[in-house]
């Protein structure tokens, strides 16, 4: 086979490999500290403020990590989560979340210390700790199976057993 031939075979080869048109790569995630944003990490103030400002000033639609660094007990209402946005809790770090009712939104589906609604690539890692403080909520224990007393609510909790 002669040389010009085999050129042309491995150049043809080599473009049949190629994606017809390259996408260029997603840009790496910014990184927020949500000390910059003023939390304290003391565990016993409220750091949903600058939580949830780090989460804002995340630039959409670009992936975005926004880390709880150690060490720290971050203490927080709900904060929501955006599109693109990652929770990087450290290890030896840990969300806390708050014990009072009227620090969380009127609608009992929303009581959590992180919320994402819809929302896509968005996730919680980095090896810390994320605490609910449940024993917090338990007004009284209940010998009966399934049954849930929590800030003046009484449920059924099925499926627990």
């Amino acid at each position: 086979m002669p040389i010009c031939s085999l050129s042309f075979t491995f150049i043809f080869s080599f473009l049949l490999i190629l994606p017809a048109h390259s996408r260029p790569s997603p840009p790496p995630p910014a990184t927020l500290s949500v000390t910059d944003f003023g939390a304290a990490g003391d565990g016993s103030h409220y750091d949903t403020k600058s939580i949830q400002s780090a989460i804002d000033a995340c630039p959409a639609p670009n992936p975005c990590h926004v880390v709880l660094p150690a060490p720290g007990s971050y203490l927080t209402a709900t904060v929501h989560l955006r599109s693109g946005v990652v929770l990087v809790v450290e290890e030896g770090a840990r969300i806390l979340a708050g014990t009072k009712q009227e620090d969380f939104p009127a609608e009992p589906a929303r009581w959590y210390a992180v919320l994402a609604e819809e929302v896509e690539n968005v996730g919680i890692t980095g090896g810390g700790e994320i605490n609910g403080q449940g024993l917090a909520f338990v007004e009284r224990f209940d010998e009966r199976k399934n049954v849930m007393v929590s800030w003046n609510q009484t449920g059924s909790c099925r499926g627990d057993e």
